[in-house]
């Protein structure tokens, strides 16, 4: 994790549409920011938000094959990783992302969402965000 205290930033990347996440300053919980249409300016907007929010560090979550491999979707991610990287001054790490979208619906359907609702991808894309980094934070700090 970013030495330096601050806000971080998660991205669960997809075709269409990233969500985002953000921590407090300290670090303790996370609340969704939004989802951003996946445009040729995708990464320009995530860094008028990295200014924006005083972001230290950005956690991308990575879809990784089942074999452990990148495969096909993970390479995707991994070309907008540079990308991003060569946009913001602050670091950018990688977590795994695997079973986020999973996770997220149940979350919604543990919380009494109803199904209509649980159905805007929005609102998964900004769920998975917010998990991947709350994944990040608790084994970050448990280290």
């Amino acid at each position: 994790m970013a030495a330096e205290p601050g806000r971080l930033m998660g991205i669960d990347y997809g075709t269409r549409r990233v969500g985002l996440a953000l921590s407090d300053p300290l670090r303790i919980v996370t609340r969704g920011a939004g989802t951003l249409e996946n445009t040729p300016d995708l990464a320009d907007a995530i860094a008028g938000r990295v200014r924006d929010e005083q972001v230290v560090l950005v956690v991308v979550g990575m879809p990784y094959a089942p074999d452990g491999g990148p495969g096909a979707k993970g390479e995707e991610v991994g070309r907008f990783i540079e990308i991003l990287r060569a946009r913001i001054s602050v670091p950018v790490e990688v977590w795994d992302e695997s079973f986020t979208s999973v996770d997220a619906r149940q979350a919604f359907i543990e919380g009494g969402m109803k199904k209509r609702k649980r159905q805007e991808k929005g609102r998964v894309d900004e769920m998975a965000a917010r998990l991947l980094l709350q994944g990040y934070m608790e084994s970050t700090h448990n280290r």
